[in-house]
């Protein structure tokens, strides 16, 4: 299994509420990604329990693309706008939450969360990262090292992420520290960032939790995707070989995967053959 699953378990437990532990006599916070959603994270404005919201791009680099930015909602906990947006997170996993140790602005917040959507590399360049998918996300909290899971928690307190069951992930806090740059991609975030959307359908598909994932499965799910298979319907087809295959029948498996002769199409047709 991948490290940075394996230490899902040691920076993160499992809770049946989003908003199990938080204070209820103070704000909760939401990443939205209002893109997706447009109608009805525009519905969530005003509701009772709505406090004020910054969009998440304006004053950065990224303002061009400001229709797109993704939101910070201010709420109050256990309101309607709070159950509205608890649910976008997790049915179409569009955010997450967070609650301060203790009362916060809003702008700074914000001012927190805006450098980590551009991040420096290990190629010399800069990579935008989807700060407000919890996919995303996860796969950077459980990568990172200690000190940049710290500058990534921050000032944030307790960070709650949707999984891809139906409960949700809630975060160790991280020790207070001064002001700190946003950190860096390196190699292991880069490639937490890439596998994490195929762990998250693969533990969807087989109701099994992230951190519980076969490596075999993933990596075999991975070997799909280099051969041309890439839609989730078709992976969904071969779901059996992935988890049963034996030993000789995955070196065929590869084998036709590898096959410059055929195409993505007749390489599902042998592979279902074989599931």
């Amino acid at each position: 299994m991948p490290g940075w699953l394996n230490r899902l378990a040691e920076r993160s437990h499992p809770v049946d509420s989003p908003a199990a532990g938080f204070d209820g006599h103070r704000p909760l916070y939401v990443v939205l990604d209002q893109r997706r959603a447009p109608e009805r994270c525009a519905e969530l404005v005003g509701q009772p329990g709505w406090i004020d919201f910054l969009t998440l791009f304006a004053g950065t680099p990224l303002s061009p693309l400001l229709e797109a930015s993704p939101w910070l909602i201010e709420l109050t906990p256990g309101s309607e706008a709070w159950q509205v947006a608890a649910a976008l997170c997790h049915d179409q996993r569009i955010g997450w939450a967070f609650q301060p140790a203790q009362n916060a602005r809003l702008d700074a917040l914000a001012d927190h969360l805006r450098p980590l959507f551009v991040l420096d590399d290990p190629h010399g360049g800069q990579s935008l990262v989807n700060l407000q998918d919890p996919t995303a996300w996860t796969a950077l909290l459980a990568a990172s090292s200690d000190t940049a899971y710290t500058q990534l928690i921050g000032p944030l307190g307790k960070v709650v992420t949707p999984t891809p069951q139906r409960h949700w992930q809630t975060w160790q806090p991280a020790e207070e520290v001064g002001e700190a740059e946003a950190p860096s991609l390196t190699h292991e975030l880069e490639r937490a960032l890439k596998e994490s959307p195929r762990a998250w359908w693969l533990s969807q598909a087989t109701d099994r939790p992230l951190q519980e994932l076969p490596a075999e499965w993933l990596e075999r799910l991975a070997r799909l995707d280099a051969g041309g298979i890439t839609r989730w319907r078709d992976r969904k087809r071969l779901l059996p070989l992935i988890r049963h295959a034996d030993e000789a029948t995955w070196r065929y498996a590869q084998a036709t995967l590898s096959d410059a002769g055929l195409t993505a199409a007749q390489k599902i047709s042998e592979l279902e053959r074989l599931s």
